[in-house]
């Protein structure tokens, strides 16, 4: 009994070892059409596809070559980790006007309203402000912290 406790505890700490980094963590797909399995490998059946690439996702668990993640509507699911980009992304919260200004101040120039859910490339956050520097469609600018899902409150981005 002693033997299968100290295995045991061998088995969960070396497989610690093998994590690519820390555990939750963020990322995005890689591409425009990615399965989303019911467990880690192939010969699990899809459960949902995904059709939009750059869409944050969290990564909340590995296996060897795949990674169970979860969405921003709480769906999880795994998929191999060729599909994930390292690449920050954010979604602006759904069902709210957002609005992106030239500085990161709530006096500054608004630079464009945003309605609804759209995914926009962190540039910069960090834990001292409340706003992060985003990207999309050709135009940089800084959005409220709180109204991004895709990060962690005090997570530094550069």
């Amino acid at each position: 009994m002693i033997k299968f406790f100290l295995f045991l505890i061998f088995f969960c700490l070396s497989s610690n070892l093998h994590a690519q980094s820390p555990l939750p963590r963020f990322a995005s797909l890689r591409s425009n059409e990615i399965n989303l399995r019911t467990g880690p490998g192939e010969r699990f059946p899809i459960e949902w596809v995904y059709r939009r690439v750059a869409l944050p996702v969290e990564i909340i668990d590995e296996f060897e070559h795949w990674r169970k993640i979860r969405d921003v509507d709480n769906t999880t699911g795994w998929v191999h980790k060729k599909m994930l980009s390292n690449k920050r992304t954010a979604l602006t919260l759904k069902n709210k006007k957002h609005t992106l200004y030239k500085k990161d101040s709530i006096a500054s120039k608004p630079l464009a309203y945003i309605n609804g859910q759209i995914i926009v490339n962190l540039e910069k956050c960090s834990p001292q402000s409340s706003f992060c520097k985003v990207s999309f469609q050709k135009i940089t600018g800084y959005l409220i912290k709180d109204d991004l899902w895709g990060l962690y409150t005090q997570e530094v981005i550069d």
